[in-house]
């Protein structure tokens, strides 16, 4: 499996590569295990692991993303964290970031999670109120 480390700019076109690491890379009906570079276009690729400040996937995969800048059209990814992130027919298991923008599909985004946790606790201290007054009817 090639593997490309530390140079400025790298494209691949139908490789698989274990680990790149680049201040620009392009990779095209490839498969990349993990990619850490400034910039990242893939298209048409698959992508286990990618951290970088901007990434471009179109018609691609993406395990686990962490970027600051980012564009996904016609993809899928598990987990995408982003501080601003423009989607085009995206598929996301969980998605957080504070800009959000486009046509997304989500099983998990910050106003879920958030929604999720404030209903825990307000079910929680439900529980323990109805706990109490049981008590108080008992003594």
């Amino acid at each position: 499996m090639p593997s490309a480390n530390g140079s400025s700019t790298t494209h691949f076109v139908r490789k698989r590569v274990t680990e790149l690491n680049a201040t620009h890379a392009e990779v095209t009906n490839s498969a990349v295990r993990f990619l850490d570079a400034d910039q990242v276009r893939l298209e048409r690729a698959a992508a286990h692991r990618v951290r970088a400040n901007q990434v471009e996937v179109v018609n691609g995969a993406v395990g686990f993303a962490t970027f600051e800048h980012g564009t996904i059209r016609q993809s899928n990814a598990g987990i995408v964290i982003g501080r601003s992130i423009a989607l085009d027919e995206v598929h996301v298991g969980i998605l957080a970031s504070p800009v959000i923008r486009g046509d997304v599909h989500t099983w998990l985004d910050l106003r879920s999670a958030v929604a999720i946790g404030v209903g825990m606790v307000l079910g929680k201290a439900a529980i323990a109120g109805v706990r109490a007054l049981a008590r108080r009817a008992t003594s």
